[in-house]
């Protein structure tokens, strides 16, 4: 039998540092830094984004726990990336700061679940907002990789803007 206490410590302690340094690197940067060339969104969008990938996946969680199945909430909305792009206008008019302490909250309240979540049911698959079928460290794996994902456009979006800032600043010089 596996000791689910310190598997659980284990996750967390991984969450907390790939958290800590996401957060370091993520308060860095311009909220308003583009990601993607054909996309308005910004950071601040994939904050918003993260946190409410977070706060689905804490619901799944907890239908789990209950034994109840899960499914996201579209709030009316006909697709998931619609439902996202609500998402993103409900915050529209967040700070940066409240945005990142929202992204903290959710992940205090993913910690709390996965320390609630029953250790007969940490190898039983449930639903995810991933739409796949996964146990709680497939799961909370998932989110983590989804989290790294975004974090690493988030860096190719920031070096290319500093290496259009260096083209630019060497064009200048040289004339």
């Amino acid at each position: 039998m596996k000791d689910f206490p310190r598997v659980k410590r284990k996750l967390i302690v991984a969450l907390d540092e790939g958290r800590a340094a996401a957060r370091a690197y993520i308060e860095a940067l311009p909220p308003d830094l583009p990601v993607h060339a054909d996309s308005d969104w910004t950071a601040r969008d994939l904050i918003i984004h993260l946190t409410a990938l977070e706060a689905d996946m804490i619901s799944a969680m907890q239908c789990a726990i209950e034994g109840e199945p899960f499914n996201v909430n579209l709030r009316g909305q006909p697709t998931v990336p619609d439902l996202y792009e609500l998402r993103r206008r409900d915050r529209a008019d967040h700070s940066w700061d409240d945005l990142l302490r929202e992204w903290e909250r959710a992940r205090n309240q993913l910690r709390a679940v996965i320390l609630a979540f029953p250790a007969e049911l940490m190898q039983r698959p449930f639903s995810t907002p991933f739409f796949v079928d996964y146990d709680l460290l497939g799961a909370v794996g998932a989110c983590s990789a989804h989290e790294r994902h975004h974090l690493a456009e988030l860096r190719a979006a920031m070096e290319g803007r500093e290496e259009a800032t260096e083209d630019s600043e060497d064009s200048e010089s040289a004339e």
